[in-house]
């Protein structure tokens, strides 16, 4: 089931403003897209899959589920500036044949410009995508290392 326009309305909005944050089940794995701020005074919408983002999803060595929720990035190894001294220097047919001129190297990153490329992007590659209710939100969880006691056995 995809999303309706006014639904996609709905969500682009709320997308919209700073520290927003939508819920969705897509392909039955729960996405948050989020809000925040990327630099100063710029925000970007984030992508977190199963209430976690991990870093190990954006390198293309072994296809991973949780790719396909995120941007996809495909540069080339070295600049074109590098590449036009190497053509001059060895010649074309080198330049072409030689995977570090002209390979690329693509991977996969968290964060879209704006909530329409990423809701857009969501409904281009599930099957099924649905809005997850308030009711039914998670909250996201931090973890701070080992087995720390709760705060009222800690003794100062």
């Amino acid at each position: 089931m995809s999303l309706s326009k006014e639904q996609r309305a709905e969500l682009e909005e709320e997308l919209t403003m700073p520290y927003g944050r939508v819920d969705l089940m897509c392909d039955g794995f729960k996405v948050t897209l989020s809000v925040q701020l990327w630099k100063r005074l710029v925000y970007r919408v984030f992508t977190y899959v199963n209430g976690e983002y991990s870093y190990r999803w954006a390198w293309n060595e072994s296809p991973l589920p949780e790719q396909k929720f995120l941007r996809k990035s495909v540069r080339k190894v070295c600049s074109a500036k590098t590449r036009r001294a190497a053509e001059k220097a060895c010649g074309k047919r080198y330049v072409k044949k030689d995977p570090f001129y002209s390979g690329t190297v693509t991977y996969f990153m968290p964060d879209w410009p704006n909530g329409r490329s990423a809701i857009n992007h969501l409904c281009k590659v599930c099957e099924s995508v649905e809005v997850v209710t308030p009711s039914q939100r998670t909250t996201f969880s931090v973890k701070l290392g080992g087995d720390a006691p709760p705060a009222s056995e800690v003794t100062p």
